[in-house]
């Protein structure tokens, strides 16, 4: 429990990357990615309890291995197209039936292994204390490509993403901007229903997070730049 919370941990898991076959399960510096995160969380006494939601038993016995209870997922929510916000209700669903209550549910995708326990810590505080009325936190970073310099082809046609944007404006008079980066996403269980189609709403706050702990492993290339950023936090360590 943490501030009087009970703080349920949901890790995603499906077996079915095609980018990367069994990503979930490939080792970086010599863990599993899913273990950075497990392990990560088991550092933090306060989270009542922490599941991976998987439709594969091979990351069924990595999770349980290092301590996580597994929620078995249906086929119907394990393909390319399943929703987030599905896998959320199931697990909902799942633990009501084993009537298990929880105030505060902690969305951490496996392939974010560099996020910090003080960015959890920030989003959990953030969304507990804030006087704004959030419901939901999440971690945004640094934008990768400024709107401003977006473009969309029309064909063979480029004009600006933004109606009047000028993207050959100096770095400097930009405005800032950020992006969602998925390495931690905390809200209220009590804000979703059956007919959520997000879990992010207009009432969201957001935590600025450095680029270096907001890698998210997509394809091979992000492995490697992963592998990189934590020997050099291990040495640093």
């Amino acid at each position: 429990m943490y501030k009087n919370k009970k703080i349920i941990v949901l890790v995603p898991a499906r077996g079915g990357s095609k980018t990367i076959p069994y990503k979930n399960i490939k080792l970086l510096c010599q863990k599993p990615l899913i273990a950075w995160t497990l392990d990560l969380v088991k550092e933090m006494p306060e989270i009542d309890k922490v599941v991976v939601s998987t439709d594969d038993v091979n990351i069924s016995i990595v999770s349980q291995y290092f301590g996580a209870k597994v929620i078995k997922r249906p086929d119907q929510l394990s393909t390319d197209d399943s929703m987030s916000i599905d896998v959320v209700k199931h697990t909902m669903n799942v633990i009501k039936e084993q009537e298990e209550t929880y105030d505060i549910m902690l969305y951490l995708e496996p392939t974010s292994p560099l996020r910090s326990k003080e960015d959890i810590y920030d989003c959990l505080d953030l969304l507990i204390e804030n006087n704004q009325g959030y419901t939901s936190v999440a971690t945004f970073s640094k934008a990768e490509l400024n709107p401003i310099r977006a473009w969309a082809l029309d064909g063979t046609s480029p004009k600006t993403f933004i109606e009047h944007a000028n993207p050959f404006l100096p770095r400097q008079k930009l405005p800032k901007a950020y992006q969602l980066n998925g390495a931690v996403y905390a809200f209220y269980l009590s804000t979703i229903n059956e007919e959520s189609k997000i879990f992010l709403d207009q009432n969201t706050g957001g935590i600025i997070i450095p680029k270096e702990r907001a890698v998210d492993i997509d394809e091979e290339i992000d492995f490697l730049i992963a592998e990189m950023l934590m020997k050099r936090r291990r040495k640093n360590e």
